[in-house]
């Protein structure tokens, strides 16, 4: 039987794609004009393989693919079949060989869209995992094949990165994370990175630096002229150790989740390094440092809005930087503006958990305070529920910070469990 075709024209080819109406019609011969309910118009090829099996394969999109090219691609295609090739195979084999020919700078494109989002990843991973992946992983092996990374590549970037073996453990794990990234889209049968052991390559760990607990002393020295390094910081600083909250939780935090009235600060699941919201409560005292942080930010929803110009240029109306309040210390570190022992971000903590337990609060409520997750709490307390043991235990502590930065003598008796 003689092939039928030709049995479209561009006339109604335009018309039923003006209508928008999802249709499906042939032009004869196994190629077909369809059109979805989303406006996409398509060319396909139905054919069989061998006279029986029944397959087809998209050649292209209207009005990229015209109908007169749509008919001599047809046409192509058709002599393939009569001679018993198989398009659609030929085209999912080129396909998978393409991909399989990728180069690291696209699968580390792959990798990032479709791995590295928050939720379900904190913030802080995300950050991290694009720095190594933009400013080290990449450069270094971005344009070779994934298919053609070795074990030796991977040293090479890890030893010419001339990181420390803190920074070099992460980025071992980063190309890790990475590279199986690779063998879940069968990429690659084996991670390069395996069996790579960075004592190998550095030697032992360095001993783990031990956390700063700032004594009296050094508050009082520290305190009273903490606004040194700028109102805002000096303002942020104190608000961070009485609160005991993370760097990145006070940069982020928004007006609307502050409550004069009720005393509380609720800070969001996405600003949260374990990736569940928590309820802070605001004494007295730290209110008062809010509402003078309120005037400065003006009509923006930020507690503490981004300062720079080019920081504003780049993601618009945002908060500061999570190292702002930090590069100011460093400063004033290495001015010679503060006189007690260098310290991080995370030391405030330590400090505040330290100087908890010798006012005589227990240890689990200081674990509370610094919203340390405690096993059979989240059965007592909701994630939004007020926990009065936390108010009570901020209170004393925020009236030490307060006798620290005015002078005043301390003496206090230790604080008791609630009934």
């Amino acid at each position: 039987m003689a092939r039928r075709g030709n049995l479209l024209d561009d006339v109604q080819i335009r018309r039923w794609v003006a209508k928008g109406t999802a249709i499906a019609r042939s032009d004869g011969d196994g190629l077909t004009f369809t059109l979805s309910s989303a406006g996409t118009a398509t060319w396909v090829l139905r054919y069989r393989v061998s006279g029986v099996r029944r397959k087809e394969i998209t050649l292209g999109n209207y009005p990229d693919l015209t109908l007169a090219a749509a008919r001599k691609l047809a046409r192509e295609r058709r002599v393939d079949v009569d001679q018993g090739k198989d398009p659609a195979a030929d085209k999912k084999v080129l396909k998978m060989r393409t991909q399989m020919a990728w180069t690291v700078r696209e699968l580390i494109s792959d990798y990032k869209e479709k791995k590295l989002t928050t939720p379900p990843l904190a913030e802080g991973t995300v950050y991290y995992r694009k720095w190594d992946l933009d400013k080290i992983i990449g450069p270094k092996l971005g344009s070779m094949e994934v298919r053609n990374v070795t074990p030796a590549d991977i040293v090479h970037v890890i030893e010419s990165s001339k990181r420390s073996w803190t920074i070099c453990k992460r980025l071992l794990t980063s190309a890790k994370l990475l590279f199986a990234h690779a063998c879940g889209k069968r990429l690659i049968n084996v991670n390069p990175c395996v069996g790579i052991d960075l004592t190998a390559l550095m030697g032992a760990r360095p001993p783990i630096r031990k956390r700063v607990m700032l004594a009296e002393d050094e508050l009082r020295a520290l305190l009273k002229d903490i606004n040194d390094i700028g109102v805002e910081n000096g303002l942020a600083f104190r608000i961070l150790l009485a609160t005991c909250v993370r760097s990145i939780e006070l940069a982020k935090a928004r007006w609307e989740h502050i409550d004069f009235e009720l005393g509380t600060w609720w800070v969001p699941a996405e600003s949260v390094k374990t990736r569940t919201g928590f309820l802070v409560p605001i004494t007295p005292t730290v209110a008062e440092w809010f509402k003078s942080l309120q005037c400065l930010s003006g009509d923006s929803p930020w507690v503490l809005p981004a300062r720079t110009d080019r920081r504003r240029k780049r993601v618009g109306d945002t908060h500061v930087g999570k190292t702002t309040l930090w590069a100011a210390i460093t400063r004033a570190f290495d001015r010679g503006d503060i006189d007690v022992r260098r310290f991080t971000p995370h030391d405030t903590r330590s400090t505040a958990k330290g100087h908890m337990r010798n006012m005589g609060i227990p240890n689990d409520i200081t674990e509370i305070a610094l919203n340390h997750a405690l096993k059979g709490m989240e059965a007592v307390y909701d994630v939004r529920e007020e926990i009065p043991e936390r108010r009570q235990a901020l209170e004393k502590w925020a009236a030490f910070i307060e006798a620290c930065e005015t002078g005043r003598p301390w003496n206090v008796q230790p604080i008791r469990r609630v009934a």
